[in-house]
């Protein structure tokens, strides 16, 4: 290492110019950077129920759908002239929306009871009065009130059907902004009414634009913060303009690389330049702070460099690979999100430690020799403060053991009481128009989640024979019956009301026809007749084979659902022996993910903690030293997840990440601090003055990677989606606790666990 540490320093012009020109090659890139806002991306891939999802959305396709929701105020009714007069506003301007199909309003709103239709007459020729009669019979409309309409009529839809199953994510982006503006101008004539509007499109726009503002805002303040922090720790902006520079460098060289292979930044890893930033500073750090302890030596500025990689080229080399590890181990996740996280910071980290090699030499040499670098200013950043640190450490050496092992067992018996619960909208800004449309729908609607289910009988006609409906409708009157279930609508509804409508509106006929060619009969007789409102290839495929169970669920926890699809599914089985049920319900894989995500992540976490510690040990050149950083490098998630638990205890299980990357971040601080601690010992320094001196000699830089760290994480609750602010709250904690604990309970370790070897031993292994 010592001669490979040397040739960098030797070779520093070569090694400079060399990262330039492969700056330039990489950063080509950055202009085929794409951006992947689609919910797909979060999904599991391992469960399979998304297979199942994606045999329903090829059997019952169905378009896209944009809701324009038009709201009452409270205690009062949509069946009023202004509000109404919007919706025909609607009806009339839609069709600048690109690729659409229809559109169904409580204005063309037809019984399929009764066949007559909800309004006769335009607005304008109807009085007050008429007006108010119509929304008293809209009210005892269940298909209406199920579907467009509130049950206090405070709140309806407008349905736009768009075609975006073959739609680019150009087009979709299309036709979001052309609905947005759309609203805008609804707005605008309309000036009293409060209108709303949303869709997948509007949501992925919403996330797509969210991800660019937390990139474009706040990676500037980040590499800002970081970059003053250095500037102020080594008092040099000529220091803190070659760290701007290096993260310029290295972030150029990530970002590219990801457009060359064509990998999307999504809502999880768009947070990743960001993590790259921190990463690279850090890096940068050990090589400098070492660098200007070699210039207060009185070396010359060469000598100094040479003197800092010798010293840092190890354990940099050490921190670099345990917190690619760490985070490569986001690999065993099988959702895409996840993955691609871990392997743009996996590729910024690599590129961050090769640029710190091949550039810091080059610049920090360069400015030394035209800059106040190179002159002592007697004492070392932080010597004073650290040398308290490690007599207030010795005096009270047993308290801090006891203390600290204490919290530790504390903490780990908590952590079972985290929960996970997943909500997709933590990914939307939390004062955005489409969280208020989700808050207000879920309060006027009274509506909780949609289930939806589908019933494979894989032979043709079977699902209109009336055994088969029979007990369908047998299966539906059980669904109806569970508490957490509101309603549920079937094929069996339909036929049931087309055969009372064909018999005079007989109440008694709302029955199944006894004959198969007759309920074939009464199909292909609505299919003349439906409309968008409730098109019959929602509830039945082409060939009679598979039909749809439409179930909308009570407000539940994921795991909740969860159970709730457990009954289900064994109910099913036990009644449709023949007969298969297909889950359709993307929110359904939503809520399994916790689960899921959780497991591969704690799997991942388990491997990397091995991998690290295989690392570290052949790094150390020793098993036991190898083994005894695991505790530290442990007890800083351990201990912030544990008093998470007993002070909140709900996590989104994207946040969960964190738990499996920390190992990655924290490891930096123990392999610096037991780097020097085991290079004093092989020199036949004793115990307690090693420990002193490497953490004199690691200390500051630590001290600085923290500060950078903790800045620059903390910059991340000014972001717009929960998530990120979440992991935030986290994160700071786990890294300054790790070098509170490096400083104080690391040392306390060592003079307990290393007093069975001696000097000699070690020097020799």
């Amino acid at each position: 290492m010592a001669k490979i540490a040397e040739a960098t320093v030797l070779n520093r012009t070569m090694l400079f110019f060399l990262s330039v020109i492969l700056t330039c090659i990489f950063g080509s890139g950055i202009f085929k950077t794409t951006f992947d806002s689609s919910l797909s991306a979060l999904l599991s891939k391992s469960d399979p129920y998304l297979n199942e999802l994606e045999e329903v959305d090829r059997t019952f396709p169905s378009n896209g759908e944009i809701r324009f929701a038009f709201i009452a105020e409270k205690n009062n009714s949509v069946f009023d002239r202004k509000i109404l007069l919007a919706i025909a506003d609607l009806t009339e301007k839609f069709t600048v929306i690109p690729k659409i199909q229809g559109i169904t309003t409580i204005l063309g709103y037809t019984s399929p009871e009764t066949q007559r239709r909800l309004f006769s007459e335009p607005i304008n020729d109807l009085s007050d009065s008429e007006i108010a009669e119509i929304g008293e019979t809209a009210r005892n409309e269940r298909f209406l009130t199920s579907n467009l309409l509130s049950p206090d009529a405070s709140l309806t839809f407008a349905i736009i059907d768009v075609n975006t199953r073959e739609a680019t994510n150009t087009e979709r982006i299309e036709i979001a902004d052309s609905v947005l503006e759309l609203k805008d101008q609804l707005k605008i004539a309309h000036p009293t009414v409060n209108v709303l509007a949303n869709s997948d499109v509007i949501l992925e726009k919403a996330s797509q634009q969210d991800m660019v503002d937390d990139l474009t805002k706040l990676m500037p303040l980040v590499i800002i913060l970081c970059v003053a922090v250095i500037c102020y720790c080594f008092k040099s902006l000529a220091i803190g303009a070659c760290i701007l520079i290096h993260v310029a460098f290295t972030i150029i060289c990530t970002v590219g690389v990801l457009g060359f292979f064509n990998l999307s930044f999504n809502n999880i890893s768009v947070i990743a330049p960001l993590v790259v930033v921190i990463i690279s500073v850090a890096n940068s750090v050990h090589i400098i702070s070492i660098f200007k302890q070699g210039l207060h030596q009185n070396k010359n500025d060469t000598d100094a460099m040479i003197y800092s990689m010798q010293s840092n080229l190890r354990p940099v080399t050490l921190a670099a690979i345990t917190t690619a590890i760490g985070f490569t181990s986001l690999s065993m996740s099988s959702s895409p999100a996840i993955q691609d996280f871990g392997r743009i910071v996996s590729v910024g980290i690599g590129f961050a430690y090769m640029l710190t090699v091949f550039m810091l030499p080059y610049m920090l040499v360069r400015i030394s020799k035209i800059s106040s670098v190179s002159k002592a200013s007697g004492v070392n950043f932080l010597q004073p403060q650290l040398r308290s640190i490690i007599k207030f450490a010795t005096q009270n050496d047993k308290a801090i053991f006891s203390l600290c092992t204490a919290l530790a067992v504390f903490t780990f018996i908590l952590l079972p009481l985290n929960q996970t619960d997943f909500n997709r909208l933590d990914f939307i800004a939390s004062d955005s128009e489409i969280r208020e449309y989700y808050d207000v729908v879920e309060e006027r609607m009274n509506r909780g989640l949609g289930l939806s289910y589908a019933i494979e009988t894989n032979t043709k006609d079977r699902a209109i024979d009336p055994f088969f409906l029979q007990k369908t409708d047998e299966f539906t009157n059980w669904l109806s019956e569970q508490k957490e279930i509101e309603s549920v609508i079937s094929i069996v509804e339909v036929i049931k009301t087309i055969n009372r409508i064909i018999s005079d509106n007989d109440e008694q006929k709302y029955s199944i026809p006894t004959e198969i060619q007759t309920n074939e009969n009464y199909l292909n007789a609505y299919k003349t007749v439906e409309d968008n409102f409730i098109p019959l290839n929602r509830f039945i495929d082409e060939d009679y084979s598979a039909v749809t169970v439409v179930i909308n669920a009570r407000e539940m926890s994921n795991q909740q659902m969860i159970d709730l699809d457990q009954r289900i599914t064994k109910e099913f089985s036990e009644n449709f022996p023949s007969a298969s049920l297909v889950h359709g319900s993307g929110v359904l894989l939503f809520a399994r993910m916790d689960e899921l995500v959780t497991i591969e992540l704690l799997q991942g976490y388990s491997i990397s903690l091995l991998l690290i510690t295989i690392c570290l040990t052949l790094g150390f050149k020793s098993l036991y030293f190898g083994l005894l950083s695991v505790i530290p490098n442990l007890l800083p998630a351990t201990m912030v997840f544990g008093f998470w638990a007993l002070l909140v205890g709900q996590l989104d299980p994207f946040v969960m990440m964190l738990f499996s990357i920390s190992i990655g971040l924290v490891v930096d601080d123990t392999v610096h601090i037991l780097s020097h601690y085991l290079e004093n010992r092989r020199d036949g320094i004793a115990k307690v003055p090693a420990i002193g001196n490497s953490i004199t000699t690691a200390g500051p830089a630590l001290t600085i990677t923290t500060m950078v760290l903790a800045l620059g994480t903390t910059v991340l609750i000014f972001a717009n989606t929960l998530y990120f602010q979440q992991s935030a709250k986290l994160l700071v904690p786990i890294v300054v606790l790790a070098l509170v604990l490096d400083l104080f309970y690391l040392p306390s370790i060592l003079k307990r666990f290393d007093s069975n070897f001696k000097i000699q031993k070690i020097m020799t292994s």
